[in-house]
């Protein structure tokens, strides 16, 4: 074997055991991942404050970072605040919720019976939704309570503002310094690695955080417009779970309908879906392909696996990072795999 493959096989070895490193270490890398996603998204405004005011850098990043805490706190006055209370009272009034689940579940089987369905297929159904039921309900109250609990965590908010602050001053410099320690020949590979990073991965995220912007925005003036209960919580859980590509639009739907229906009757119910389905043919045929612009160029079915196994190596979280990580991943792979081919 020679030098140069001796070379490639150990830093082909190591990233693997960086990547497996970082698998296991993921739930307590989430606050480091957070931070760099707000710095990365932070960080052009940073550089248009220092060229326009022609101020340091550090100055740029102090002015940028007020800016942004004094939009947070006016914001979390206005929406936080109400999501807050709305997501504290939706886990008090699950406990009605579900009884008129049941009862509706109850009226459709009675509806059923009439059409002549066997008592034994009726029962075997009656099962499994209320197992469904409870799996759901316990998965959403747990969802919500440990949402608020990850908001109010002041320790974790206190380390991703002093990360994000590193990352915006010294981001470049890390990068730089990484790629300047790679030898000669993988140089150029770094470096396609880090310009392939931006392209494949923060453009995504970018665009990603803009449509959930609009779609939450949308959702949530509509929701209070027809006088969906929980308006701003289901507003803003549209937008978060519009990252979750096929399955987010889904799932913010179908639980803003199901909601309006237990809580507000079958008129409501009709207007919600109507809404939704509004929103997200506009989203679809609109907002995305015009922000988009490109697609991740990954077929839907291979999306739909990545989430799944996103959802099922990393829960929740995992369905919202499983996309880009599997963008990213591809890219080092198929580096690796040119390096490979240019071995003598």
């Amino acid at each position: 074997m020679s030098m140069s493959n001796t070379k490639l096989w150990a830093i082909t070895l190591l990233g693997i055991a960086i990547g497996w490193v970082l698998f296991k270490a993921a739930p307590a890398l989430q606050p480091a991942l957070i931070a760099i996603v707000i710095a990365y998204l932070l960080n052009p405004l940073v550089e248009q404050i220092e060229k326009r005011l022609r101020v340091k850098k550090w100055l740029a990043i102090t002015l940028l970072l007020a800016v942004v805490v004094a939009f947070l706190i006016s914001l979390g006055n206005l929406i936080f605040t109400q999501v807050a209370n709305q997501a504290t009272e939706f886990v008090k009034d699950f406990q009605t919720i579900s009884v008129n689940f049941k009862n509706l579940v109850e009226d459709i089987f009675a509806f059923l019976q009439k059409w002549g369905l066997s008592q034994n297929i009726l029962q075997d159904m009656r099962q499994y939704v209320e197992q469904a039921m409870t799996l759901l309900g316990g998965y959403l109250v747990s969802v919500i309570t440990s949402s608020l609990g990850y908001i109010f965590k002041v320790v974790d908010l206190v380390l991703i503002l002093i990360m994000v602050i590193y990352f915006l001053a010294s981001g470049k410099k890390m990068v730089a310094s990484i790629v300047d320690y790679m030898p000669g020949t993988l140089r150029q590979t770094a470096l396609n690695l880090v310009e392939g990073t931006d392209r494949v991965v923060w453009s995504y995220i970018k665009t990603q955080v803009i449509i959930a912007l609009i779609v939450g925005l949308l959702s949530t003036i509509t929701f209070i417009l027809i006088g969906v209960k929980y308006s701003v919580l289901l507003g803003v859980a549209a937008g978060i779970l519009n990252f979750i590509p096929y399955f987010g639009s889904i799932i913010a739907g179908a639980l803003a309908t199901l909601i309006a229906l237990l809580t507000d009757g079958f008129r409501q119910a009709i207007m919600t879906l109507i809404a939704v389905l509004v929103i997200q043919q506009v989203e679809g045929n609109f907002i995305t392909p015009r922000l988009q612009g490109k697609s991740t160029g990954l077929h839907p079915v291979v999306i739909l696996i990545v989430i799944l196994v996103g959802n099922y190596l990393w829960g929740t979280m995992g369905m919202f990072i499983a996309v880009p990580l599997f963008g990213l991943a591809r890219l080092f792979i198929d580096e690796a795999v040119k390096q490979i081919k240019q071995i003598d």
